[in-house]
């Protein structure tokens, strides 16, 4: 089956608070003549969650096709490709070449040297009495002359040939490089690595009516985080404010984010959304506590659905083989047996009967017994699978209904030399694996009681191994301990990684196991021309630890948790454009949205304790969602004035921010006393007379709202003290300070508006009334 190559790009992101979910969108081309049954979406981040992956397909006509089975593997990139590569005829002819030129420039060196070699003869000795002999000059400058310009020659012949030569040898590396690079292997490496979804389709319903469809893939990946920030930008003159709500974001999730639509979320990524169970109250004796379990045993009579295929595959199977092996091998023709449905019905009168009781404790072959069962053998359940036999040996077991450890230990030795198609070698075999693996020997002597033998054996042998006995389900011995009461192993519980084993595999056909996820991602590489030379989940733990190291990292000045935040409720806040986050593992700052609201901007003074003017700009929160505690940078009239750190504010709440103190309104406070006798001679009253003058002076071009707060002593409870207010300049109202949360009796305030280049005087006069008998101590008389 073809699988289609797709490519996809990232749509969405939505951060949560740790941890984020990827949309990636692949168009899908559904031609008539052409509907894929399976696609595949490769450059997935290894840090992503396998079993968070959401497939669906979405069509603007029609009926969409269903995403039936998703599977997670591994890929790297393709080799590049090399348009025409080097045929090996090309490099023998080229490699022809080279050995060609080198013999040639060793030929011509040799020519050199023997040129080199040769002399022009002596003058011949003279003879005694004898005139000396004629010396031939010609000849011997015709010699010197020769063998110069040979020389020469073949120099330049060197020269060349040795030019060639290069030029020759730069070619055959190009075209051995070339089909180096044009091979079908290639050394898988690890930064390369990727993980890759293969989807199934199934076309059901009306008929298509879209040539082009949408693939929408979602996954979670881990390593991403991100804490509120704004910026409030304030108009005095407009009395008007904007307030534009940023994110520090902060992702390591191994791919980058490009023009992806953003949205932000408190909420938890992950959470058991299970409903809860009332669990009964019962009155009496204690009772162990019934655990429930994701398991149940398989049903019964299960291998009879595989009897045809595998009649099928044996027929292939005894056809491709010689019939002169076949006569050596077997006597006669088997014929595969089938049980009687007779046979089935106490099986399955058994199996109503535990329908009835309900599914509350897995098999013991899963690792758990029954609670209301008697202990049983380890041994019992083992599948003949798990001994790791030859085919021979397997094939001959199962034809004679041998199909599990149990099924043997009710043999001896002498019956295992009986059995039809088993052999001497493939009986020793199986006794040597059953001394090896569980520690268990056969009796050799028909006549020995099998119970007793059995009985001995599960007393003095010792147990399988966890290891052992979990083999075909992938489960390390940790997660493979039974335990009484129907109690489920947690790994058996990870039902994303569960596959129905397929039907040439006889030991997980027709029953759900759990796959490793060494052995998926190892065969998902297989499809490709790679060679893996590292442990591939190593570099898959490896991103993954590499994408949760971000959540480690620092918060920036004024970040917070947006979890402990938020409170009882989740929100989310989506950006209006797109936005770009690189996988660097630091803080960038994201725009997410801004909004205009209304601004009260007012004065606040308490010349009691401090003169100086504060200025307070009241907001209303024009977002859906509330506002999240978080640093905010303030400008007022374009001029950056601070940094604050906000309270979380409700939707549509108020909240208000210090802009500091206002040097152009000035404020004076002055105070006067008097004390004074009052009243009649037998009841007489001594007065505490005081005077409060507030004066402000406004020296801003615009008029200001002023707000004046102050307070007045309150007598306690029981004490025989009167405290009259005489006289208010202008009016004033009660002032309680609950939105400190420091509340006060007997505060007062002035809400007053000063126009510009203006002065404004306050004032107040009480009086503290006490008996002359009684004393005012531990104070000043007099209010400062």
């Amino acid at each position: 089956m073809t699988i289609v190559q797709l490519t996809s790009r990232i749509e969405s992101v939505k951060v949560y608070c740790a941890g984020a979910t990827v949309t990636r969108i692949a168009e899908l081309s559904l031609t008539p003549e052409n509907l894929p049954e399976q696609v595949e979406i490769a450059e997935l981040p290894l840090s992503l969650e396998d079993s968070s992956i959401r497939v669906k397909v979405e069509v603007e006509r029609g009926t969409a096709p269903l995403a039936n089975d998703v599977r997670i593997g591994l890929a790297v990139p393709p080799p590049p490709e090399i348009p025409n590569p080097p045929l090996d005829e090309e490099i023998r002819a080229a490699t022809a070449c080279v050995q060609q030129l080198e013999n040639l420039i060793t030929l011509i060196e040799n020519e050199i040297e023997v040129l080199d070699k040769l002399h022009v003869p002596n003058r011949p000795k003279e003879e005694p009495g004898k005139a000396p002999p004629p010396s031939p000059t010609s000849a011997r400058l015709a010699l010197a002359n020769f063998s110069d310009e040979q020389i020469r020659l073949r120099l330049q012949e060197a020269r060349e040939n040795k030019e060639k030569l290069r030029l020759a040898r730069e070619n055959l590396a190009d075209l051995e490089q070339k089909q180096r690079l044009a091979s079908s292997a290639k050394d898988a490496r690890p930064n390369e690595l990727r993980k890759t979804a293969i989807v199934s389709l199934s076309y059901e319903g009306e008929a298509l009516d879209a040539e082009v469809g949408q693939l929408i893939v979602e996954y979670f990946v881990p390593g991403a985080r991100w804490t509120p920030t704004y910026v409030c930008r304030l108009n005095s003159v407009e009395s008007s404010a904007s307030i534009a709500v940023r994110s520090l974001l902060c992702q390591r999730t191994g791919e980058d984010w490009s023009g992806v639509r953003l949205e932000l979320s408190t909420a938890e990524p992950l959470a058991w959304c299970a409903l809860p169970e009332l669990p009964s109250l019962r009155l009496g004796k204690a009772q162990p506590v019934s655990k429930k379990s994701g398991w149940r045993r398989p049903p019964i009579g299960v291998e009879l659905l595989f009897e045809d295929y595998d009649r099928q595959q044996e027929a292939a199977l005894l056809a491709s083989i010689p019939e002169s092996a076949i006569a050596d091998e077997f006597s006669s023709v088997y014929v595969p047996h089938l049980t009687p449905i007779r046979s089935l019905k106490p099986q399955l009168r058994s199996v109503e009967e535990e329908l009835e009781r309900g599914f509350s404790a897995p098999s013991a072959a899963y690792g758990a017994s029954y609670a209301d069962e008697e202990p049983q053998d380890p041994t019992s359940s083992i599948p003949i699978e798990e001994l790791q036999l030859s085919t021979a040996a397997y094939k001959a077991l199962k034809r004679a209904q041998i199909y599990t450890v149990a099924d043997v230990l009710n043999l001896t030795q002498e019956d295992l030399q009986q059995i039809q198609y088993l052999s001497q070698k493939s009986a020793q075999e199986l006794m040597n694996a059953l001394q090896q693996r569980l520690g268990i020997t056969l009796p050799s002597e028909k006549n020995e009681e099998i119970a007793s033998v059995r009985s001995l054996v599960t007393r003095s042998a010792p147990a399988p191994s966890p290891e052992f006995l979990t083999r075909r389900r992938g489960l390390s011995t940790e997660t493979t301990r039974s335990k009484r009461g129907g109690e489920a192993f947690d790994s058996l519980l990870a039902y994303n990684m569960m596959r129905l084993g397929k039907a040439n595999n006889h030991v997980k056909r027709g029953k759900l196991s759990i796959e490793q996820q060494e052995e998926v991602y190892v065969e998902s590489l297989k499809r490709r021309p790679v060679v893996v030379n590292f442990d591939v989940l190593e570099v898959v733990q490896q991103a993954v630890n590499d994408a949760q190291s971000c959540l480690g990292v620092t918060l920036p000045p004024g970040g917070i948790n947006v979890r402990t935040v938020a409170g009882s409720f989740d929100y989310a806040y989506s950006a209006d454009g797109r936005v770009d986050v690189p996988s660097d593992g630091q803080f960038h700052s994201v725009a997410l949205t801004g909004r205009t609201t209304d601004v009260d901007l007012r004065y606040i003074v308490v010349p009691r304790e401090d003169t100086n003017v504060f200025r307070i700009a009241q907001l209303r929160n024009p977002l859906r969602a509330p506002l999240l505690a978080g640093s905010a940078d303030v400008y007022v009239d374009n001029e950056y004035i601070l940094s604050t750190n906000i309270a979380t504010v409700p939707p549509q709440g108020n909240m208000e921010l210090g802009l500091g103190v206002e040097q152009s309104i000035k404020v004076a406070r002055n105070t006067s006393y008097q004390e004074v006798r009052s009243g009649e001679t037998i009841v007489a009253f001594n007065e505490l007379r005081h005077h409060i003058k507030i004066d402000i002076h406004n020296l801003m071009s615009r008029s200001a709202k002023i707000e004046v707060r102050e307070r007045l002593p309150i007598p306690a409870e029981g004490a025989k003290v009167d405290v009259q207010v005489e006289q208010v300049t202008p009016a004033w109202r009660k002032y309680k300070q609950e939105e400190r949360s420091a509340p006060i009796v007997g505060g007062y305030r002035w809400l007053v508006e000063v126009p510009a280049k203006e002065q404004q005087s306050l004032s107040v006069e009480y009086t503290i009334k006490t008996f002359v008998d009684s004393e005012l101590i531990g104070g000043n008389r007099r209010e400062e």
